[in-house]
């Protein structure tokens, strides 16, 4: 499972933020071309200077995009409230119209230096100090927010199986290479010995239970650029081929494991008219769709793939017999009832014709049976619905 998970830092204006996310989302003709029908979220924020595209600097239109997106789940991270959000009151206001719009956001992401941010020692913020001008993490976290990113990136490719820095080394640039691997092994061999800065890439766990400084319990989340050059190389437009390759993506199969990719859509270094994305990455993308279509990776949300990886982890599972059927009961913490959770949450069963799930009691429908797959074992599925893509 792979997650796109773009920061819009640098994106110039409304027209290159909603033709990028068209050209991923979509089928639809647009000035990208025929557009790969994936699905990528993207994030939002608030209080930039008036050359980067953000929620108060576009017009009307703009503003009514992002709305449709963030209620179709398509902008799914709030990165921050931005470098010029500096007090509470830029916080408030945010959060206000998006609660007044019936627009929710779970996942928080850090954003380079901006005073709102809520790491202490990467992203270096105060978002979550109470007392400071810019603390917001009360209102923030009623809002909504549940998932935060605080700057951990990791060269390691697949997370939620143990770390193992295999399919870095690139022969043709091995001095590159080699400062790679050994700035990872550094940080694995600091993880052992305590340091907390660390520790998520010692145990390479995509999602964690973490604490802000204010004591709210939150998720926070690890994110990987498993680029030869190191974790803030290619993290750009421009780069995005030379990440998403088929190296890459088969030893993510390989492993069988989850990935959150760093990454900038919006930003482009060259100036050779080819617009937002160029053609290398309008290529990788639908190389990407391919490998989706030919069912070796699932490509998600950042919200939905923390979702579905947060409640496999937090699932019990119980089995009864019932009229000649067998019932799995499926029990979640009282904070996590909503069914939705569920979706793409697999199981494998015998007899997959005769199985039905339940959860805490209720039976749910929509229930997908599968082939046997590589193990040779059928299994059923809560059906993974695909997100629909809205007009704008």
């Amino acid at each position: 499972m792979l997650a796109i998970c773009s920061d819009l830092d640098e994106t110039p204006d409304r027209h290159a933020y909603g033709s990028v996310m068209q050209f991923l989302n979509s089928r639809n003709v647009g000035p990208l071309g025929a557009g790969v029908g994936l699905e990528v979220g993207n994030s939002i924020y608030f209080d930039m200077p008036p050359d980067q595209f953000s929620y108060w600097n576009t017009d009307d239109h703009g503003r009514a995009m992002i709305r449709s997106l963030i209620k179709s789940g398509h902008v799914d991270c709030l990165h921050s409230f931005g470098d010029l959000a500096t007090d509470r009151e830029h916080a408030g206001r945010a959060l206000d119209d998006l609660t007044k719009h019936n627009c929710r956001l779970a996942v928080w992401i850090d954003h380079a230096v901006a005073p709102s941010n809520f790491g202490s020692d990467i992203m270096r913020g105060f978002g979550d100090v109470c007392g400071h001008r810019a603390y917001h993490a009360d209102l923030s976290i009623s809002y909504g927010i549940r998932y935060v990113w605080r700057g951990r990136v990791t060269s390691v490719i697949g997370q939620d199986r143990p770390s193992t820095l295999k399919g870095v080394w690139n022969g043709r640039h091995p001095a590159a290479s080699f400062r790679t691997l050994a700035k990872e092994g550094a940080k694995l061999a600091l993880s052992r010995n305590g340091r907390s800065r660390y520790q998520m890439h010692g145990s390479n766990r995509v999602a964690r239970p973490a604490h802000l400084r204010n004591g709210t319990a939150v998720i926070e989340f690890l994110r990987c650029n498993p680029h030869w050059g190191g974790v803030s190389r290619c993290d750009t437009a421009d780069g995005i081929a030379d990440v998403l390759t088929t190296s890459f993506l088969d030893r993510l199969v390989q492993r069988r494991s989850c990935c959150v990719l760093y990454t900038h859509l919006g930003k482009r270094r060259r100036r050779d008219g080819e617009g937002v994305l160029g053609t290398a990455a309008l290529d990788c993308f639908r190389q990407l769709a391919e490998r989706q279509s030919s069912g070796d990776v699932l490509i998600t949300t950042t919200r939905r793939l923390l979702d579905y990886c947060h409640t496999r982890d937090q699932l019990r599972l119980s089995e009864s017999k019932r009229e000649h059927r067998l019932c799995f009961d499926l029990s979640l913490p009282d904070t996590c009832q909503q069914s939705e959770l569920l979706h793409g949450i697999t199981l494998y069963t015998d007899a997959a014709d005769k199985t039905d799930v339940y959860l805490n009691g209720s039976h749910l429908p929509g229930i997908v049976c599968n082939a046997a797959d590589e193990t040779g074992r059928p299994s059923v599925s809560i059906r993974w619905p695909a997100l629909e893509f809205p007009q704008f």
